[in-house]
């Protein structure tokens, strides 16, 4: 099984945005929150292909899978100011049918030798979910003790990775 990344191209949109709602639908069902991206289609896809962000189309043995994206200018959550050198990692997902092969933490680990400049990396999830805590540790990151706490929205916990 080969993995690999590569940056994401508009035309990869709808593929990518119907890989994500597959992905984020069982997180969408069990917190019912409105900022899951399992309601966004390939126009959130296509709003984040800019200078602000970083977006990366997952592949496995040159198959589309997944996608990946990094800010790397604006803010993080809950309201702290990207410095030069810092990337949150916003979202990563994988399509149903790939997930629990390690793709996510070998994609993260392929995205972040695409940052020469990083100095440290962020990224949240809810705070329950043992399956995402496992691939962020896998790849690197260690929990901060931040919690995010926002109105309609799983509590997250925040990681990081100082390179």
């Amino acid at each position: 099984m080969t993995i690999s990344i590569r940056p994401t191209i508009a035309e990869e949109a709808e593929e990518l945005a119907s890989i994500q709602k597959k992905a984020f639908f069982p997180l969408y069902e069990k917190y019912h929150d409105e900022g899951n991206p399992y309601l966004r289609g390939a126009e959130d896809v296509l709003r984040r292909l800019n200078e602000n962000n970083r977006y990366f189309t997952i592949l496995c043995d040159d198959k589309i899978v997944g996608g990946i994206f990094y800010r790397c200018k604006g803010k993080r959550p809950p309201n702290h100011t990207l410095n030069e050198g810092d990337y949150y990692l916003c979202r990563i997902y994988i399509h149903p049918d790939y997930q629990g092969r390690g793709i996510a933490s070998r994609a993260i680990l392929l995205c972040e030798k695409e940052f020469h400049d990083a100095k440290i990396f962020y990224v949240d999830f809810p705070r329950d979910m043992e399956k995402n805590r496992r691939c962020y540790e896998k790849a690197g990151y260690r929990d901060t003790g931040e919690l995010i706490c926002m109105d309609g929205a799983p509590i997250l916990a925040m990681y990081s990775k100082t390179v």
